[in-house]
């Protein structure tokens, strides 16, 4: 299993990220990728005890793989970031909504940013998602329940079940067919 970095090398490898140097910024995304592949480091670890700093690290990392100005540091970020959501915590493998203004990560349900304050209702991400018909919240479409309200989301719908025989409809929970007095299921034993 791999270590845990300490503080001073997560440091020097935010500070690397975030250099002005492509090289530097290229040779850091690779060093986590092959960190990544050999459990060199334990990212998944460091991400229940160090939350903070995963944060960190997804973001900046997400960052360079959509703004920055060389292709191949955009293409190395977009390799290390599948390779770390893979190894972190499953909340974020998960294309989690971020706040537009700050780009904090945030809970679908929260009505405003946690790090900068900004309402959310407004922002671009929460078009994505549904709309609660009970307290009119927005939810993830995986949700069963609203995180709000505790309304129930999926609603089971039942199928009405048909005879083989006779075509007429039936029970789902039904043995034997009222109509035409064929067995509907089969019973252990018999």
């Amino acid at each position: 299993m791999g270590k845990i970095l300490s503080e001073e090398e997560r440091r020097h490898m935010l500070e690397k990220l975030e250099s002005k140097i492509v090289a530097t910024r290229f040779m850091t995304l690779k060093y986590i990728t092959s960190s990544i592949n050999q459990d060199k480091v334990d990212f998944a670890k460091m991400d229940m005890e160090l939350p903070e700093f995963s944060k960190s690290l997804v973001r900046i990392i997400e960052q360079l793989a959509e703004k920055d100005t060389e292709e191949m540091v955009k293409r190395e970020a977009a390799v290390c970031l599948e390779n770390l959501k893979k190894k972190l915590n499953p909340a974020l493998m998960q294309d989690v909504p971020m706040c537009a203004a700050c780009g904090e990560r945030v809970v679908v349900s929260c009505r405003f940013c946690t790090k900068c304050g900004v309402e959310l209702k407004g922002q671009k991400w929460v078009s994505t998602y549904k709309i609660c018909e009970k307290c009119q919240n927005p939810y993830d479409p995986k949700w069963n329940n609203c995180s709000y309200c505790g309304n129930q989301l999926i609603k089971k719908v039942e199928v009405a079940k048909i005879c083989g025989f006779c075509k007429k409809t039936i029970e789902p929970s039904w043995l034997m067919c009222p109509y035409c007095g064929s067995k509907l299921k089969l019973i252990a034993g018999q």
